[in-house]
């Protein structure tokens, strides 16, 4: 039996993380992987790629995106493939972002097939995706660094997660523990970009100076959803000390604000950034 997977995210970050590590354990060649987009997949290439390039290829990928958006022809033709004993040396990997649409009776192989291995991550929680890298890389890691990491990547896509929780995990080493140091020092140089005193600055009301560190910011490169991450970490940090501050609440309210457009797709990370500044400098904190 194939190397069979369905990927199902609306983050594509993270289907082309589980892609690619799928085709690193599998693939040799990247000529070896052939990808179809679903919308323009027609019935004679699916056919090639299942039944002839399979057969005679080893080590062969075959990768269709969006299968909610294939023909019912094709989805049926696939259907039928995956009930027929697929060659072993064949990874065939299926993905969309759209679960719903995955539940029509036309998708039923694809969906009930116990051979065929799901990856899902659908309205997971940053919490969630961090406990669940931790618990399949066997990471050792502080609560305390859990919890910074979770209020700093709340905005973060899996892609950037998975990325900066690689870092940590290579340099903490086998044996050795991640804890709140290691974040602040390793995580998106958050130390070199001045992102700390940035997030002081804006506390302080210190409007030209975090102007300055905000430039030097974007210089450096930081992502700006990150920023905003330390942002909030930072607000619920000081709103544990003194949770009756409405300055602080507001200015929470006004992060998931612009969390919630970023997600949405209603404005990109470095306006959100450069507009929630403007808002936040406009308040007394204390």
């Amino acid at each position: 039996m194939g190397n069979i997977h369905l990927i199902v995210s609306k983050d594509t970050s993270y289907i082309s993380a589980i892609t690619r590590k799928l085709l690193s354990q599998y693939v040799d060649k990247s000529e070896a992987v052939e990808t179809f987009e679903g919308k323009l997949a027609g019935l004679q290439q699916i056919d090639n790629a299942l039944y002839t390039d399979s057969l005679i290829s080893k080590n062969r990928a075959i990768i269709i995106n969006n299968i909610d958006l294939l023909k019912t022809e094709v989805i049926e033709h696939i259907n039928t493939f995956l009930t027929s004993s697929p060659p072993d040396q064949i990874l065939f990997i299926m993905t969309s972002a759209h679960a719903d649409a995955l539940k029509d009776e036309q998708f039923g192989t694809i969906q009930s097939s116990p051979s065929i291995k799901k990856h899902i991550a659908l309205n997971q929680t940053t919490q969630s995706l961090i406990q669940n890298y931790i618990k399949e890389h066997d990471v050792k890691i502080t609560q305390p660094a859990v919890d910074m990491l979770v209020n700093v990547f709340e905005v973060a896509t899996w892609g950037i997660v998975e990325n900066e929780l690689n870092k940590l995990s290579t340099y903490a080493g086998k044996d050795g523990k991640i804890d709140e140091a290691a974040v602040s020092e390793l995580t998106f140089n958050i130390n070199n970009s001045d992102t700390f005193r940035f997030v002081n600055n804006i506390l302080a009301h210190k409007q030209k100076a975090a102007l300055k560190d905000l430039k030097s910011i974007k210089e450096t490169g930081v992502e700006s959803i990150m920023v905003i991450g330390a942002l909030a970490w930072k607000f619920r940090q000081l709103l544990a000390g003194s949770p009756n501050n409405g300055a602080l609440i507001k200015s929470i309210n006004l992060l998931y604000k612009y969390n919630l457009e970023i997600r949405k797709g209603l404005i990109n990370n470095t306006t959100a950034l450069d507009k929630l500044t403007i808002e936040l400098l406009q308040q007394k904190f204390y």
